[in-house]
């Protein structure tokens, strides 16, 4: 954890220490505002953030983001929503496809007004380009983000090197005591949605593990051969008999082909908190850089990712028992390096567990 005297952000261009108490008079902010505009997966990544921040704020927050968000990880919070799910007037598209198409002024009539903006998207992606107007009208009386193109009041440094531990770095402004594994639960998942999946789990035989796999992505650089998932299964199964697999994901990587097909259940295209929930309930998990990692990450199930061009020390695992396996590119990740990783982690399981 990065110590109290080592936690600096910028202020009027010039780096200042964060006393304990500086900034305590923010948590009586009348309307704090907290901005998210990226995907799901980085949804999973700053939701201990946000639950810490909705935890010290003496008023509930708004949270301006996109709804599948807000549905997903963020309704636990009690914020209220202001969607801004559709394609802005310049930049790239926000939230998932939607005609609607997004007008400053409404948005800020529907937001109000402002005393604390707090911008939660740490890097700098595309769709930046949308927050900076917004904010400029908005014109909060204090502005909180990280080093991108914009403007803040208050500027937080970028150097920590997991995602989850960046974000995280709002919270303690706050309180410098603060630590993100309190706040790491699972994605909260509808109790409905829990019904469903334990009567998945009920109906497999007595004794039978799960092995929860992801396998599909819209990037092409972090995708996995499929013939070599579906080799790296058959080779586990064969020594495992105990256990099955559940291949979650919304593409068509169904991977029950191979030999142990029988034991090899594809569940694609659910709503993401069944697949999220489904990970969660599982005793271990494989899968790429991707959203079904980071849920799995923060249910605590051990598991290993495959990562390639994005870096594991960023956005990988950070809270469960895990193997990263990383090379230049995932082509060059062959399958006995995947499932040795596998089967560490699998050994290790089940020695914590005797």
């Amino acid at each position: 954890m990065v110590g109290l005297s080592e936690l600096t952000v910028l202020q009027g261009g010039h780096s200042v220490t964060v006393e304990r108490g500086l900034l305590t008079h923010l948590l009586q902010a009348r309307r704090p505002t907290v901005y998210f505009s990226t995907l799901i997966g980085d949804s999973v990544l700053v939701l201990p953030t946000l639950r810490a921040l909705a935890e010290l704020f003496s008023a509930p927050m708004t949270l301006v983001c996109p709804k599948v968000s807000y549905d997903l990880c963020f309704r636990e919070l009690g914020a209220r929503l202001v969607d801004i799910t559709g394609s802005p007037p310049f930049g790239p598209p926000l939230g998932p496809p939607s005609n609607r198409v997004l007008d400053y002024d409404a948005l800020v009539t529907e937001i109000g007004d402002v005393d604390l903006f707090i911008d939660a998207v740490p890097w700098d992606v595309p769709s930046n380009v949308f927050v900076r107007p917004l904010r400029q009208r908005l014109a909060p009386t204090t502005s909180i983000g990280f080093p991108t193109s914009d403007a803040y009041d208050i500027v937080v440094p970028r150097d920590l090197p997991h995602a989850a531990d960046v974000t995280f770095k709002l919270a303690r402004l706050f309180n410098p005591d603060a630590r993100i594994e309190s706040y790491a639960g699972l994605v909260p998942i509808p109790a409905s949605v829990q019904t469903e999946i334990r009567a998945l789990r009920a109906a497999l035989p007595a004794g039978t593990k799960v092995l929860a796999v992801h396998a599909d992505t819209k990037s092409l650089n972090k995708r996995w051969p499929v013939t070599r998932f579906i080799d790296l299964l058959d080779r586990f199964l064969v020594r495992h008999r105990e256990f099955v697999v559940w291949v979650v994901g919304m593409g068509p990587e169904e991977l029950n082909v191979g030999r142990e097909r029988d034991r090899v259940i594809p569940h694609l295209g659910l709503p993401l908190d069944l697949a999220m929930g489904m990970v969660a309930e599982a005793d271990l998990f494989l899968g790429i850089d991707s959203c079904m990692l980071h849920a799995a990450d923060l249910a605590r199930v051990p598991g290993v990712g495959l990562y390639g061009p994005t870096h594991p020390d960023r956005w990988g695992f950070r809270f469960a028992p895990h193997r990263h396996v990383h090379t230049a590119a995932m082509t060059d990740i062959t399958v006995d390096t995947a499932l040795s990783a596998l089967e560490d982690v699998a050994v290790r399981e089940m020695a914590s567990r005797s």
